[in-house]
């Protein structure tokens, strides 16, 4: 009943769109299931989890949002692509890769979680994202078989997000100062996004899309992850997480930037704010490319609401860096004469 209710198809394929209320039904009822394959420990371990991600919460908002990652809504603009040229995407097929979406995120996020905790004391982060991958390999073979091209695919992208994690872990051991490079390099960890839509494409052997695919998410992830350091950085400083953003920034003094900005714009110091915008702008430039070589019409809104996001950030970050600057001086008390 509720395919029926979703997509209007007695053949079972998808011929209209999901709203996001309907992908998130679909992506709560993958959750759910996945959580009742768990054991104990595991399953205490993923609601932790899912709880401060947002998710399997009535507030749809925690699920979408134009400067996070596309998780949930990339497969269904890649469905709708291949619609248009008339291609039919078999609904159960699109709910698992909504699946593969959630449990991957989370995958990803228990990993980043272990990582950032600096403790190889707690094995619950990495028993329960052992765990998520198994559940979406499962959904991924009941899509696409035993596409071997496909899992060539899979293995490459694993294995470079992988390499991306030692990367991490190395860069969190040093103190080497954090290049573009090494920032682009790391954008590796969000590389397994492309996967449920790599699936669509093997499904509809539409593979010559990948590279404009690969393209949006590397450019998409590298926006949203300059837009999170700059919104975060003076809680990155705070608990000794360094990015390029952090690293570029504070030489200006990062203790004393904040009341800087919130008084008067400093040209150097606004000039490497506005630096790490306009690298955000670029990106997405690219990713908007990206979409519209491979006629990725149903991103459309979503990209303009990113862009005026980005292009309105400078002033959002300045009206929050006076604020801090008034509750810092309201906690500090009247000054002695």
């Amino acid at each position: 009943k509720l395919w029926s209710r979703l997509c209007g198809s007695v053949t079972g394929t998808v011929s209209c769109v999901l709203d996001r209320h309907d992908v998130k039904l679909h992506v709560d009822r993958h959750l759910l299931e996945a959580r009742a394959t768990m054991l104990p420990r595991v399953r205490s371990a993923f609601d932790r989890l899912v709880q401060e991600r947002g998710l399997l919460s009535p507030d749809p908002a925690q699920y979408f949002g134009p400067l996070g990652h596309p998780v949930f809504e990339l497969p269904i603009w890649v469905a709708r692509r291949l619609n248009d040229e008339g291609i039919d995407i078999p609904a159960e097929d699109l709910s698992d890769l909504l699946g593969v979406s959630a449990l991957g995120y989370l995958h990803a996020r228990a990993q980043d979680d272990w990582l950032d905790s600096g403790s190889n004391e707690e094995p619950m982060l990495i028993a329960v994202a052992e765990a998520l991958i198994a559940l979406c390999s499962r959904l991924l073979a009941s899509v696409v078989g035993t596409s071997a091209k496909f899992w060539r695919f899979y293995a490459q992208v694993m294995n470079a997000y992988a390499e991306s994690l030692l990367d991490a872990a190395e860069v969190r051991r040093t103190d080497a100062p954090i290049s573009r490079s090494t920032f682009e390099r790391l954008l590796a960890q969000s590389r397994p996004l492309i996967i449920p839509s790599a699936a669509l494409l093997d499904r509809a052997d539409r593979w010559q899309l990948c590279d404009h695919l690969e393209e949006f998410v590397f450019t998409a992830t590298a926006s949203s992850q300059l837009f999170n350091d700059l919104t975060d950085f003076y809680r990155d400083q705070r608990m000794g997480h360094r990015t390029w953003t952090t690293d570029v920034v504070a030489e200006s003094g990062g203790d004393h930037l904040w009341l800087e900005l919130a008084s008067t714009w400093n040209e150097q110091q606004g000039g490497k704010i506005q630096d790490r915008i306009g690298a955000a702008l670029l990106f997405h430039e690219r990713c908007t490319r990206a979409a519209q070589a491979m006629e990725l019409s149903a991103a459309e809104t979503w990209l303009r609401d990113r862009q005026a996001a980005l292009e309105g950030l400078l002033g959002s970050l300045r009206e929050n860096l006076l604020a801090t600057f008034v509750r810092r001086m309201a906690e500090s008390g009247p000054t002695a004469p």
